[in-house]
């Protein structure tokens, strides 16, 4: 029998990611770039605008992106 330990896993790598963020001060929305639907998207919690940001977060490829030539 196995035992699954997260303590055993390395951590996955991190870069800096451009990303949109809400400019409501009282609003934590935000989104990655590559994921988002338009190029000046509205914030999805509060539909405020939203400016350009940067994060530190764990790289992940959007896939349903459609590449063109």
């Amino acid at each position: 029998m196995s035992y699954y330990n997260k303590r055993n896993q390395e951590p996955l790598p991190q870069e800096e990611v451009t990303t949109w963020e809400c400019t409501k001060e009282d609003c934590n929305g935000w989104t990655r770039k590559n994921f988002a639907s338009s190029d000046t998207p509205e914030c999805p919690l509060c539909g405020s605008k939203m400016i350009d940001g940067v994060r530190t977060l764990v790289n992940l490829q959007n896939n349903s992106q459609t590449k063109t030539s």
